[in-house]
């Protein structure tokens, strides 16, 4: 087979720019083609629309490992016959950094093919709280119970990077930081352009208009969390969805507001102290400061309960309003919809 063929898997992690990826992926379909590369609908095929987002078929292949390699490797085969002259296959799904499955499900397709990974990492902090709003708030109601239970283990970058070295090469893992002086030209999108190693400039494809799934202020969260009547599980993102409909980007979190101090920031961040050396050591043998910036004790705020109150009841009137307006002129719409 012809060892020239690739994989490039853009294996995560969330919230640390994938939808942003995604997008771009989506909007240059034909022309990232045209350079011989290949991005697959939802089911890695062909035959449906393409988002560039392939999370929810591993999900369903992490639960059953074995069906899911076969599926895997039978989804390229077809891909690359399909494709005809294409050198090259990107998938993009951020859950398969942390399955621990997901490495399992390439064994046999790295004997065959050139298989690169692609990580997105960023400090553990952010990381946990992003996390937290973007999937734990639908089915946790206690923050400080889940905080408690995943500090250490949730990004834990280096038995993500440790997992995935099982079966894909360290030479073939591309670790980058998320962080805007750390990333090319600052943007996530010409970062992961810059992996894919085209000829072509990057100013000659389409750029995504929006801010891609951005998070929405905590005192809205704080009204909805672990709610099973708004939330069928951690997936399920139809509130997000609805928000933005109706309200646009009004309620979207201030990069600098926190549910946590800067000193319960930095003690986060100590947990991983070890992990984090080792992953600075081992993909970032040149860097000479710390992993990730430090953090700085005016670099957040936390909203009082005051605060708090005057957002949820404004985004309750801002809700009603909202939908009023939907109803007078329904057609006229907001939102953008995200398989």
């Amino acid at each position: 087979m012809d060892r020239r063929r690739k994989i490039i898997l853009h294996i995560g992690a969330g919230k640390t720019g994938s939808s942003a990826i995604q997008d771009f992926l989506n909007l240059n379909v034909d022309a990232l083609r045209r350079e011989g590369i290949v991005v697959p609908d939802n089911d890695l095929n062909l035959s449906g629309r393409i988002y560039g987002n392939h999370v929810r078929v591993f999900r369903e292949w992490n639960d059953d490992p074995a069906a899911g390699r076969q599926a895997l490797e039978a989804a390229i085969a077809a891909l690359f016959e399909k494709a005809g002259d294409a050198s090259t296959i990107v998938i993009s799904a951020e859950n398969l950094a942390s399955y621990g499955a997901g490495p399992s499900l390439f064994e046999g397709l790295v004997k065959d093919h050139d298989i690169e990974a692609i990580l997105y990492i960023r400090r553990q902090d952010e990381f946990i709280l992003s996390a937290w709003q973007q999937w734990n708030a639908k089915v946790q109601e206690d923050f400080l119970a889940w905080l408690i239970a995943v500090v250490g283990i949730l990004g834990n970058w280096q038995a993500y990077l440790v997992n995935w070295e099982k079966v894909i090469p360290r030479a073939s893992i591309r670790v980058r930081i998320f962080d805007r002086a750390q990333l090319k030209d600052g943007d996530v999108i010409a970062d992961f352009f810059g992996l894919l190693g085209l000829a072509a400039p990057f100013d000659s494809f389409a750029y995504p208009e929006r801010q891609a799934n951005p998070s929405f202020a905590d005192a809205i969260m704080e009204m909805v969390k672990g709610n099973k009547r708004i939330f069928r599980d951690a997936h399920d993102n139809r509130f997000q969805e609805f928000v933005h409909d109706i309200t646009g980007n009004r309620y979207v979190k201030n990069s600098k507001e926190s549910m946590l101090t800067s000193a319960q920031r930095r003690a986060i961040v100590a947990k991983y102290a070890s992990s984090n050396l080792w992953v600075k050591k081992v993909y970032f043998a040149g860097k000479k400061d710390g992993l990730f910036a430090p953090i700085k004790d005016d670099a957040y705020f936390l909203p009082d309960a005051k605060t708090m109150l005057r957002q949820q009841l404004g985004f309750l009137v801002a809700i009603v309003l909202g939908v009023y307006q939907w109803r007078k002129n329904p057609k006229k719409g907001r939102g953008r919809r995200r398989p």
